[in-house]
């Protein structure tokens, strides 16, 4: 069984930042989302660019809580490294009791540059960073003393909230298997080779090294995932388009470091739609159900609305994978 998530960076448009009705609209998006059953609403952070990718996650996940009473709120990935994990257990488990116990908590090392430098972190150092503010933010995620002697002030409604790492490189996965109750991964270019590869090469000799059985380890993905029975012409026209706009982002703020990977080069539209999961929804079902078999994932995290895609054309995707694609998942 796999269950069907949505990821939101609420961005509405390119290259400029979204207003108050674009809040809204997102916020009526994860209402829909609800409704039609999906698992998780995934949030995510970048810092400092010029276009209004979401730069808090838990004031957002806070709001999402108040305007929803069943799916699970996500953030995937808070950038640890650029704040205090005192600070992200305390706003974490007041999300936690504001949403009555749906928080999961993500946490990644990030690898822009200029995050880093904003925020005075030392980019060389951040492994190092990450392997001790896990520790610290595990140690509170049913409440209590913290690591540095004092209490958490509201303690969670969940006991633990979950946890997972991202990550696609050998220490992050490493030290999801060591720490976390599951690895948040994401694939654009070619899912159905990058992540069973990853899983072969990566996951399981991490799970085998610390006695982690995958039963107890949950695999969730994202990807750009497209389906539609007009799917060829919608790529084309809207969402290739947009798709390559999230990833020429990308590779911007990377500047000269070593990619984190699982980007997707810019190239030919048509091109990129043949190895990506974009096709007529039955096709989408039968490729997923055939990826789950060399990766076994436990949710797979599409992104309804980037950059430039409408919000009735996000909304009738949201309606096709919820009949569609979902229940096969599902079953």
């Amino acid at each position: 069984m796999s269950q069907v998530s949505i990821y939101l960076d609420f961005r509405t448009r390119p290259d400029a930042p979204p207003d108050a009705a674009d809040f809204e609209d997102g916020i009526s998006l994860v209402k829909s989302a609800e409704r039609l059953g999906f698992a998780h609403v995934w949030t995510t952070e970048q810092h400092g660019v010029d276009d209004g990718y979401l730069p808090a996650q838990m004031p957002m996940l806070a709001a999402l809580a108040r305007e929803t009473s069943r799916i699970r709120l996500g953030a995937a990935v808070i950038l640890l490294p650029l704040t205090h994990p005192r600070r992200v257990v305390e706003e974490a488990c007041l999300v936690d009791v504001l949403s009555h116990g749906r928080l999961t908590l993500g946490l990644g090392a990030g690898n822009y540059p200029n995050e880093f430098r904003i925020f005075g972190a030392d980019l060389s150092r951040r492994a190092q960073t990450m392997d001790d503010g896990v520790a610290f933010v595990k140690a509170g995620l049913s409440g209590g003393l913290l690591p540095d002697g004092a209490w958490v002030n509201v303690p969670p409604v969940q006991r633990p909230i979950p946890l997972v790492l991202g990550g696609l490189r050998r220490p992050p996965v490493d030290r999801a298997a060591r720490h976390a109750d599951g690895h948040f991964a994401y694939a654009y270019l070619a899912p159905e080779q990058e992540l069973p590869q990853m899983y072969r090469d990566l996951v399981r000799p991490a799970l085998n090294r610390h006695g982690r059985d995958h039963a107890g380890f949950r695999l969730t993905f994202s990807s750009v995932i497209w389906a539609s029975d007009d799917a060829e012409r919608q790529w084309r026209e809207v969402v290739g388009p947009a798709f390559c706009y999230q990833q020429r982002k990308y590779a911007e703020w990377e500047e000269d470091t070593p990619s984190a990977g699982g980007y997707a080069p810019l190239r030919d539209l048509e091109e990129l739609r043949r190895q990506m999961l974009i096709g007529r929804p039955g096709e989408i079902t039968e490729r997923l159900l055939g990826l789950r078999e060399a990766y076994p994932f436990d949710e797979v995290v599409i992104w309804p609305r980037l950059p430039g895609v409408p919000l009735d054309l996000a909304l009738e995707h949201l309606e096709v994978i919820a009949s569609e694609v979902a229940p096969a998942l599902a079953g």
